[in-house]
């Protein structure tokens, strides 16, 4: 393993370095630590054939819990996805959804904003977003505004607000790559969801990514740490399920830890509330998946 060239990064490896963060290559792909984990560094989904030498030595020389990456795409179902639009057709949705987004473009107004936009009128939003979770809390005002400083001059994000009546009801922040998109923040406040913000505000996005651009969009994988309902939202918007094989090679360490606990994993899911416990469901919840996946054979 090596730390990631310049001249081989991607967009957002390139970004990650410029913020002091390492990015690792393995097999050709970015490698980023997210929350103690290796994954791709990347706004679409990669797939890699990974050797588990190759693994083991990337998670010891970065000193990570675990590296995470996907084989395929698989051509028949399995437990983990990401969720993919690459053709939109809004004559292809069903009446209903249709029949939402005129009703959410004709209440809101959908445009582009910077980052200094957001940080004058985001955090109230986006505090508002959070009641929706039973597991997660929000950061602080000054950890958000902090974040937003570091896109300021990024020409690699793309900031898309949703309003009415001048109020924000919702915005999602891009990835924008060129082999596709990443949503990577989508955050409607609850009024906003009643009113169809979030039809109207995907809408707008895949028109213009979609069929303006040419470039696929992506909503990422299969969460394994809260509770969502967006990636059943994003089908009716034809979002389709790109389905993978998921894999994880721990640290000898966490594998131990994750051999003895996964048994009780029903048990510590019920204290999902504490972060500790949060945490450590969300491995088990990922153990489980790839479990499951390898009996499917």
């Amino acid at each position: 393993m090596t730390e990631l060239a310049d001249n081989n990064a991607n967009s957002y490896a390139k970004f990650l370095k410029s913020k002091g963060k390492k990015v690792f290559e393995l097999g050709g792909v970015a490698w980023m630590k997210y929350h103690g984990a290796l994954i791709s560094a990347s706004a679409m989904p990669v797939y890699v054939d990974l050797t588990c030498e190759e693994a083991v030595q990337m998670v010891k020389e970065s000193k990570a819990l675990f590296l995470r990456y996907t084989t395929g795409p698989m051509t028949s179902p399995t437990n983990w996805w990401n969720m993919i639009c690459r053709d939109y057709d809004f004559n292809k949705l069903s009446p209903s959804t249709r029949s939402k987004i005129r009703r959410g473009m004709h209440r809101h107004e959908i445009k582009q904003v910077g980052p200094e936009w957001l940080v004058k009128k985001g955090y109230e939003c986006y505090v508002k977003c959070y009641s929706r979770y039973k597991h997660a809390m929000p950061k602080s005002r000054s950890e958000y505004d902090s974040i937003l400083h570091g896109l300021i001059g990024q020409s690699l994000f793309d900031i898309w607000a949703c309003t009415k009546n001048k109020e924000l009801k919702g915005y999602v922040v891009c990835i924008v790559e060129k082999s596709g998109v990443f949503m990577h923040t989508i955050d409607i406040t609850p009024a906003g969801l009643h009113d169809y913000a979030a039809y109207a505000t995907i809408h707008q996005l895949l028109e213009y990514y979609v069929n303006k651009k040419k470039l696929p969009v992506s909503n990422g994988s299969r969460s394994i740490s809260h509770e969502t309902n967006i990636q059943d939202f994003l089908q009716k918007l034809g979002f389709e399920r790109e389905y993978s094989e998921l894999h994880a090679i721990y640290r000898p360490d966490v594998k131990i830890v994750v051999e003895l606990l996964y048994p009780f994993r029903n048990i510590i899911n019920k204290f999902n509330n504490f972060s500790l416990f949060h945490k450590m469901s969300s491995v088990l919840f990922q153990e489980e998946i790839i479990r499951n996946n390898k009996n499917a054979y």
